[in-house]
């Protein structure tokens, strides 16, 4: 069951990423321009490695950075889900396929990954079956 639930939280993912390049924040998804369907398997590509990100390496972010979540009362996650999107956009720039997330400065992707937390929050919290195990 956790594979089906990776599955669902990598579409949902990638649904919010959707959504977050149609903001006017400096997000981008590139490849997959001459079909549709190209272009769902795209986002579904980057919702898979944002989701992955989030399950492997933000655990051990939030561990090290244990001090300042609490000296920052927990505000520092903010900077953690900015460096997973910044480490999404780092890892699909290895692709050659011409997949892969651009973002622009700091600013518009710490908005963007604001963004997307918040909505793949939601979502996870509305669909069944979505919710991550604690």
């Amino acid at each position: 069951m956790p594979a089906m639930r990776f599955v669902l939280r990598s579409a949902i993912t990638a649904f919010a990423v959707w959504l977050v390049t149609l903001l006017p924040f400096e997000v981008a998804v590139i490849g997959g321009e001459s079909e549709w369907w190209l272009r769902l398997l795209v986002f579904l590509g980057v919702g898979v490695v944002i989701e992955a990100l989030n399950s492997f390496v933000r655990p051990i972010l939030t561990f090290l950075s244990l001090p300042f979540l609490i000296l920052t009362l927990g505000l520092f996650s903010l900077i953690i889900s900015w460096a997973i999107l910044w480490l999404a956009g780092w890892v699909t720039s290895w692709w050659d396929g011409g997949i892969g997330i651009t973002l622009g400065g700091f600013w518009d992707t710490f908005w963007a990954a604001l963004v997307l937390a918040i909505i793949t929050g939601i979502l996870g919290f509305l669909i069944p079956g979505a919710q991550r195990e604690r």
